[in-house]
């Protein structure tokens, strides 16, 4: 032990045996002159008090008194830290399986943000034992030499002051730079930690983000810390949803854009409105506002527990603001997993009560599950989905597959990390694969110069969604079964391959089995894909048509800000009507229904498309072409499917709608301008003389083709 900086350090002597797996002083680029000093300098420290004011000086202070005092470490041993067996850290990691299953996610990220700078991201479990590790391939024995690797323990008892057992013993993030460290052994390391904390309010790991031989000064840590910290409260955060899924949970933030990105505010509450747990990040807030935080949602924004779901009623977001303070955000309503379950219980039922606000959450997020088939696959769905069983749905197009898809997403431990959606259907067969599986810098000529990240590799940690599934070509479906059978997948031009970790769920409108006895789709993908097979109703089969109208006019008012009522007249059409594109044209229907209505705040039978108003007894199973003004010219649809006269009549009205100005059509279509331009050419849609709407003005030649010129400078 270091007691004063003259007896006791002349009689300092290097270590001459050293645990396995840890580095001898020549090795770490040490000397043994320096280890000596290094010793004087923090026994000089210790028995002067003379360190920094600052608070994380202060917090290192007392660690180094702890390490020299009371647990009498040498801080001039120049070994690494321990190493636990094989068979203890596997112990370890079965033990910290939700630590795991959370931050692994958040550990891929954060190392594929700060790895190349030379970083590694370690988690420690809550006793100081490194379980999980993230390193740049070509460092990993330097990493090791140095003590950064899976099985080293850190803890202040034992190897004296380091980022990992600060955290351990103040529950506070810390960088510790060079020499902060205690040991010489550590003084070329450069650790930033911040803890880990259960919803409970328990220490249940640390994470930290450490470099060797970093000879920065310790400011140019203050970026590191920064996303250190945020990381840690990601996986918190992920923590706190898994454990509150029979709980209703706020999402706030103060910004809508970062509302689903990471919400900076989590409050779980029971029906009731009693707050059962919250975020750090609340908790912090809350306890600068209140001598004690409220126990109740009432007393935090005046509203009572159903009022705070009446305002989620048809919204994705809605905002909210605290009494005491005045701070106003933006939120997002999660429903309790066993309401989800319950939405399809009949009136009669007891607990049918409780299943309307279910239903009005799960609305806002773009589903509406008042049909009794739906809302049981939903509550199916979310039974399996966190068991990595893949799903696939089966239905026609229209039926609201992704919107299904995304609400599974939203209900799953995966809820925070991303929901990556790719048509099949919609790439071209040159684009798909670089698309799905990235490339490498320099895969191919005109690939971008740093290469590309696949849509699966951006759904790392979180969903993928595979729409048109049927449409992949088999030479894709051969890399995607590797992908789900060995979890990794190499970016073309690359020789390395990624870890992947995705829920997968794909969706089809085809008879994949019967592709399968065709030769058009691999068997083995086929049963790799069925894990759970749901088959959405078309919306003719649907019970709940008047649930999916109030929900469509409410988002239209949202996002236009005048509200039309719907005629029983009008509602009659909808009703008799046989729907081939089932949920999406409805909500075209009702959008370009919304648009002529705005004025009136009526919207009428004449408001409607020309397919919708027709005679009781003669309902079509698909639109028929528009007629002249609306194309000017004769049109041979006889080649077109049902759903592609459904596009062009729509497309037709749309244009009709906005004056012919293909702009405005493209912007409410959610298409480019290119692509309305190619629908109108391949389904015969011309410029009228003079636009189709009462009072509208005439659409010249030369507006066509200044409009054109613009889409091509876009």
């Amino acid at each position: 032990m270091i007691v004063a900086h003259n007896a006791a350090v002349s009689t300092y002597r290097t270590p001459t045996h050293l645990a396995i797996g840890v580095t001898h002083v020549e090795e770490a680029g040490m000397t043994q002159s320096y280890a000596l000093q290094h010793a004087r300098r923090v026994s000089s420290v210790v028995d002067n008090a003379s360190f920094h004011e600052a608070a994380a000086q202060a917090r290192l202070f007392r660690s180094w008194t702890r390490s020299l005092n009371t647990f009498q470490l040498d801080p001039g041993n120049t070994s690494g830290p321990r190493v636990i067996s094989a068979a203890e850290l596997k112990d370890r990691r079965n033990r910290a399986e939700a630590l795991l299953r959370f931050s692994s996610p958040v550990v891929e990220r954060l190392h594929g943000i700060v790895g190349k700078a030379g970083y590694c991201v370690l988690v420690a479990d809550a006793d100081g034992a490194l379980i999980d590790f993230r390193g740049q391939e070509d460092r990993r024995k330097e990493y090791r030499q140095h003590g950064l690797y899976h099985g080293r323990y850190f803890t202040e008892d034992a190897e004296g002051t380091s980022g990992v057992a600060c955290v351990l013993a103040d529950k506070e993030p810390i960088t510790v730079h060079t020499e902060d460290h205690f040991r010489a052994a550590f003084t070329c390391l450069t650790c930033t930690a911040a803890p880990i904390i259960s919803p409970a309010g328990e220490l249940t790991g640390v994470l930290d983000v450490s470099a060797v031989r970093n000879s920065e000064n310790r400011d140019s840590q203050e970026l590191i810390y920064a996303w250190v910290c945020q990381a840690a409260e990601m996986i918190e955060n992920a923590y706190l949803l898994h454990d509150t899924g029979h709980l209703w949970t706020l999402y706030l933030h103060r910004s809508q854009d970062y509302l689903s990105l990471h919400p900076e505010l989590l409050i779980a509450f029971d029906d009731a409105g009693n707050i059962a747990s919250m975020n750090r990040q609340t908790r912090s807030m809350l306890s600068r506002l209140y001598t004690a935080i409220p126990s109740n949602v009432q007393h935090l924004f005046d509203l009572n527990a159903g009022q705070v779901i009446d305002l989620n009623s048809g919204l994705e977001m809605f905002p909210l603001r605290l009494t005491r303070g005045g701070d106003r955000f933006f939120a997002r309503l999660r429903p309790p997993r066993q309401a989800l379950r319950t939405i399809s219980l009949p009136p009669g039922h007891p607990a049918a009560g409780h299943a309307e606000p279910a239903a009005r959450a799960i609305a806002s997020d773009r589903l509406v599950t008042g049909d009794p088939q739906v809302s049981s696959h939903l509550a199916r769905a979310l039974q399996i989905i966190d068991r990595r069983i893949p799903v696939l749905l089966q239905g026609e197009t229209g039926t609201g597959k992704e919107a299904f898809a995304l609400a599974v997403h939203r209900g799953s431990l995966r809820a925070p990390q991303p929901f990556v959606a790719v048509n099949c259907a919609a790439i071209p067969d040159t684009l798909i694969e670089s698309e799905l599986f990235g490339y490498a810098e320099g895969a191919f000529t005109g690939a971008k110069r740093k290469g590309l990240k696949g849509k699966i590799l951006q759904a790392h940690g979180g969903t993928l969604f595979l729409d048109e599934i049927g449409d992949m070509a088999l030479p894709l479906q051969t890399r995607l079964l590797r992908v789900l059978a060995e979890n990794e997948l190499v970016p073309l031009g690359s020789e390395q391959s990624v870890r992947v970790d995705i829920n997968l769920i794909c969706a089809t409108h085809r008879d994949l089995a019967r592709m399968v006895s065709e030769g058009t789709f691999r068997e083995d993908l086929y049963y790799r894909l069925t894990g759970a097979v749901f088959r959405l109703p078309p919306l003719r089969d649907r019970t709940d048509l008047g649930e999916l109208v109030d929900f469509f006019l409410a988002d239209e008012a949202q996002a236009h800000g005048t509200r039309s009522a719907l005629s029983e007249e009008a509602m009659a059409c909808i009703r008799r009507y046989r729907w081939p594109g089932n949920v999406r044209q409805l909500r075209m229907a009702l959008r370009y229904a919304c648009a002529l209505a705005a004025a009136q705040g009526v919207i009428v039978a004449e408001d409607l498309p020309d397919y919708l108003r027709c005679p009781a007894d003669a309902a079509p199973a698909a639109p028929q072409p528009a007629n002249p003004p609306v194309t000017a010219q004769a049109f041979d649809s006889a080649g077109l499917r049902p759903g592609e006269l459904l596009e062009r009549e729509h497309i037709a009205q749309m244009l009709a709608c906005h004056h012919w100005r293909v702009k405005e059509t493209a912007k409410a279509l959610g298409m480019s301008r290119a692509t309305i331009y190619r629908k109108m050419a391949r389904y015969g849609i011309v410029y009228p003389g003079s636009a189709s709407l009462p009072g509208a003005p005439p659409l010249s030649q030369t507006d066509a083709q200044t409009d054109a010129q613009a889409d091509e400078a876009d």
